[in-house]
């Protein structure tokens, strides 16, 4: 199957996601980052947050795990080449196309 603008979700340099779809992108992010709050929470005791418990749970989680979606096209591009990312990371294009596939099957949402 060919694609061309594919959406995948960065965590540590790897490809943690990958969709055609923006949105998709985008929920899966806020999920992991809404989990990440409720593990944080649950970690430090807090049953009844109020505002600053969230705001240090969102800080914390973001600090442990940080998720950025990068817009790639990869539109004429083989299996084996190499993308540059904004944050000058580089990540092979079969990379990409695994998570899809990976996500076609299992359909995270």
């Amino acid at each position: 199957m060919k694609y061309s603008i594919v959406y995948a979700v960065m965590c540590d340099g790897e490809v943690a996601y990958a969709s055609t779809n923006r949105e998709d992108a985008r929920e899966y992010v806020e999920d992991k980052g809404y989990k990440a709050r409720k593990e944080i929470l649950e970690r430090n005791d807090v049953d009844d947050p109020e505002v600053g418990d969230i705001a240090y749970a969102d800080f914390i989680a973001g600090y442990e795990e940080y998720y950025e979606i990068e817009k790639i096209d990869i539109t004429n591009k083989a299996e084996d080449d190499i993308i540059e990312l904004s944050d000058g990371g580089e990540i092979e294009v079969s990379e990409i196309l695994d998570k899809l596939k990976q996500t076609k099957r299992n359909s995270y949402f």
